[in-house]
């Protein structure tokens, strides 16, 4: 793969691919580093990409396997600040609102909800980027809605999360 055809095929990628890294890791600078480190892995490996048949599902996966250790435990510290944290609908909008219950979800269901619910990919996609079957990601996904759908309530009925 030439740099012109990686320009053209990778370059669409690039807010999706944020978008993604956002949902997983909550971070924004994290969000931002895994997106460049994935262009950057991308880039040194675009000669075995030619054989790739469906590049989109293995950008994602990418995205996903580049979280280390150190970011899951940021993730989970975020989480707990997040779930400590009182939300009023004074000060955020809508969209806040819901992307912090979001925020809440365990990893799985939450990134299962994103690729779905805010990146549109099918339920056979998901299961290929998540690796798990088809009915479980259904499950999972109907969980992340409930969950979310209950904080959304609480949040704005009570005006806490």
């Amino acid at each position: 793969m030439d740099q012109a055809e990686f320009a053209a095929r990778l370059i669409p990628l690039k807010d999706k691919i944020f978008r993604f890294a956002r949902a997983i890791l909550s971070d924004v600078s994290e969000a931002e580093d895994v997106t460049q480190d994935v262009f950057e892995k991308l880039w040194k490996s675009r000669g075995s990409l030619d054989g790739c048949t469906n590049l989109e599902a293995f950008v994602m996966v990418s995205v996903r396997n580049r979280r280390t250790k150190q970011e899951k435990l940021g993730m989970l510290r975020n989480e707990t600040d997040n779930a400590a944290q009182e939300w009023t609908t004074d000060h955020l909008d809508t969209h806040e609102l819901l992307r912090r219950a979001m925020e809440t979800l365990p990893e799985k269901q939450r990134t299962i909800m994103h690729l779905r619910d805010i990146e549109n990919y099918d339920i056979d996609r998901i299961a290929e980027i998540v690796g798990m079957e088809g009915p479980t990601v259904r499950v999972l996904l109907s969980r992340a809605r409930k969950r979310v759908r209950e904080r959304f309530k609480a949040i704005m009925d009570y005006g806490i999360g």
